[in-house]
Parts: structure tokens; C-alpha cells; sequence
């Protein structure tokens, strides 16, 4: 699969995911900071890479730290969490 970016081995690839160095899992981008991605596996292991250059996998990187909002989102609507942190 083609890359993108590098920061000390570790790879972004073109669907904004890379490869977790600890367990081999997908890592997920969850946030943008500054000017790095930050990145999470399954099994809560981190990892940071700079913004890509590539509007494409900007994009991509977007999308999932979108989605994962999303998730988020519904999970506290469930969960009624919302409301618990209006109140205090």
C-alpha cells in the first residue's frame, strides 16, 4: 500500500491508518494536535505523525477522526453521560 508519511519508522498510510510497532493492529487517527496526528490501536497503545502533505490522506485522516466523534457522540446519547456532566 502506497505512503505517505514517516516519523521515526512509523508510516501513514494512504487510508490515514498505520501499523501499531507494539501489537501489529491498525492504528486509528483520533485527533489533530499542532501539527501531528494523534493515533490509536485497539489495545490503547499511542502513536504520533506529522499532518500529511497529501490532501487526499488529509482527508482521510478527517474522516476518520470524524467518524470516531460520531461514535463517541451516539455512545454518551446512550449512555445518557451528556446529561451527567451538564449537571455538574
Amino acid at each position: 500500500m502506497p505512503r505517505s508519511a514517516v516519523n521515526n519508522g512509523r508510516v501513514l498510510k494512504t487510508d490515514g491508518t498505520a501499523e501499531c510497532d507494539a501489537c501489529g493492529l491498525p492504528l486509528f487517527p483520533y485527533a489533530i494536535e499542532g501539527e501531528r496526528v494523534l493515533l490509536e490501536c485497539a489495545n490503547h497503545h499511542h502513536a504520533a505523525v506529522p499532518l500529511p502533505r497529501d490532501p487526499a490522506v488529509r482527508r482521510a485522516v478527517d474522516g476518520w477522526i470524524a467518524r470516531r466523534g460520531a461514535q463517541l457522540h451516539e455512545q454518551h446519547e446512550r449512555w445518557g453521560t451528556d446529561d451527567e456532566e451538564e449537571t455538574r
